[in-house]
């Protein structure tokens, strides 16, 4: 058999399969492509980094907002033209969502709910076997198994990065108005220590420095052993943070409410864990927050941030906000701008609204809410709340001048040979002139300025 790729074809030898992972949103879900590569690869397939030349891509889907879905629509299209030899596998969030959607975009093999990633390996040599009558749909509802039936697993394969992630926790028990995360990722639950340890302690021997741990809702990270013991996000940190070798832990997003307060002081004494927070705000009004069943007020996430800034000084503070939700008025937007300009925060990613309904029908509770948003209105207060966290962001990296900050070098600069891209631990971007330094490589990078939303510098010692 052989697969056609540009007008050509690429040969195919069973054992020789070459498949690519395309990965679309959150941090966990990079977590879970390096997870799906490790199953595919035990399962004797050979990764490329070109969809052109693969006998099997598989897009690991993120269904967040109809952007989300939209992506993976376009992906379909393009790998129909670009590679139209390629089996197409979509895996994920989207996946999970609305199967019928997924199995009905022309070109797709096989479609994989969240609940049966393990079984790729198996689906895949299905589908490359040959043309089928249709695609191959694998899929249950997330409800429909218990937590224990879906184990967190840290994988140590890494994709293309210079900073791995390791999955500590999955799933969501918190059910804001607005979110269907916990019906395609289900039940919140937490990684075995033991297993997030050894894979931590892989990844330093192979010689990586910065590792970033990452969950869909990390704060609720808990795991009980069989003595009963519970440990909790902060316990399993400083139990990181004792691996022999480790450069640095970053954390991924910690929502407001299930923030451990802990993390403060460790942060304020151990260099080696990021001084760089992410807590989604989602909205600065009151009357929204309680529609969207957020567990606190503004009020209260202020104090949290505040108490964060004073604890470890020159951190970076950063933030989600959703644009549009249904009922938002021109004040309660007016009250969301006025708390972010007023806030410590640095930097804020904006969402704009979107109504989310599972394939099952059943949509989440927000999209029953009267009062909808005119989606020209949500482009625009999306415009303006974009505006003001550029300024913010801007004037975080401006107080950045002058300092020596240790950071870690991500990738030459592909538009100027003489610099090099650096990762600062508090999450600025630097544009640094030391070429001959090597991706990975942690370095101290002195800044002198700013070019847009980058800074610009030198390796310390050079």
């Amino acid at each position: 058999m052989a697969v056609a790729v540009d007008g050509g074809f690429i040969p195919r030898t069973v054992g020789e399969e070459r498949y690519f992972v395309a990965t679309y949103g959150c941090r966990v879900n990079q977590a879970d492509s390096a997870g799906v590569a490790a199953e595919l690869e035990r399962g004797g397939l050979v990764r490329t980094k070109d969809a052109r030349e693969a006998h099997l891509v598989v897009l690991n889907t993120c269904t967040v907002t109809h952007r989300s879905d939209a992506d993976v629509r376009k992906a379909v299209a393009r790998l129909r033209r670009e590679a139209p030899g390629a089996k197409v596998m979509i895996t994920g969030c989207f996946a999970q969502r609305d199967p019928t959607a997924a199995a009905e975009l022309e070109g797709v093999s096989a479609v994989v709910g969240n609940a049966h990633k393990s079984r790729l390996p198996v689906l895949a040599q299905e589908v490359l076997e040959g043309p089928r009558d249709g695609p191959i749909v694998v899929h249950t509802e997330m409800e429909a198994h218990p937590p224990g039936a879906l184990p967190v697993e840290p994988v140590t394969t890494v994709l293309d990065r210079t900073r791995p992630f390791v999955k500590i926790q999955d799933g969501c028990d918190a059910h804001c108005t607005y979110c269907i995360i916990p019906d395609v990722r289900g039940p919140a639950r937490g990684a075995d220590p033991d297993k997030v340890l050894d894979a931590v302690r892989t990844l330093v021997e192979r010689g990586y420095f910065e590792i970033v741990v990452a969950g869909i809702h990390l704060g609720t990270y808990a795991y009980t052993r069989d003595s009963g013991e519970t440990l909790q996000l902060e316990g399993l940190v400083r139990n990181i943070l004792e691996v022999p070798g480790l450069g640095r832990l970053r954390l991924s997003c910690i929502e407001p409410m299930a923030f451990p307060l802990g993390l403060i002081d460790l942060a304020a004494a151990e260099p080696r864990l990021a001084p760089h927070f992410h807590l989604p705000l989602q909205s600065g009004s009151d009357r929204i927050l309680k529609r969207m069943v957020r567990p606190y007020r503004a009020v209260e996430y202020l104090a949290l941030i505040q108490r964060i800034e004073a604890g470890v000084p020159g951190a970076c503070l950063g933030t989600d906000v959703i644009v549009g939700f249904p009922g938002e008025t021109e004040a309660d937007f007016e009250d969301t701008v006025a708390f972010v300009e007023a806030s410590p925060l640095h930097y804020v990613h904006v969402f704009s609204y979107s109504d989310r309904t599972a394939g099952s029908g059943r949509g989440t509770p927000s999209t029953r809410l009267g009062d909808k948003v005119d989606p020209r209105i949500i482009k625009e207060r999306s415009t303006r709340l974009n505006a003001v966290g550029k300024a913010k962001w801007a004037r975080y990296l401006d107080r950045q001048r002058g300092r020596t900050l240790p950071g870690l070098v991500l990738e030459p600069n592909p538009r100027d040979p003489s610099r090099v891209r650096v990762l600062t631990d508090n999450f600025c971007n630097v544009d640094c002139e030391a070429a001959s330094l090597a991706q990975g490589q942690a370095v101290e990078v002195r800044v002198t300025g700013r070019e847009g939303s980058r800074l610009v510098g030198a390796a310390a010692s050079a």
